[in-house]
């Protein structure tokens, strides 16, 4: 072969439907490679800050609930105050 053919040769593989499976491929490593460098480290940057704000929200969200519950065992405790006067008076009536 002279180098004619052999460059008839590549030009013609380079320019066939071996060239677009050949592209195809650098195409999948290359989003394969900007998806492991550069989407995923952020997404996981952005779960870790979405778990420690959603600790901290539940904290402050048991929080509240102990708080609601110790005004609730007041009232409970009031009510029933309430409810022995009530008794009491209606028994000296």
């Amino acid at each position: 072969m002279d180098e004619l053919q052999i460059a008839e040769l590549i030009v013609t593989a380079s320019a066939g439907p071996a060239s677009g499976v050949v592209v195809a491929l650098l195409c999948m490593l290359g989003g394969g490679w900007f998806l492991v460098k550069h989407l995923l480290p952020r997404q996981d940057k952005m779960l870790d800050e979405f778990v420690k704000e959603s600790r901290a929200n539940r904290k402050v969200f048991v929080d509240a609930v102990d708080i609601m519950g110790r005004r609730l065992d007041k009232v409970e405790h009031e009510l029933e105050s309430i409810g022995d006067d009530i008794a009491h008076i209606r028994s000296r009536i």
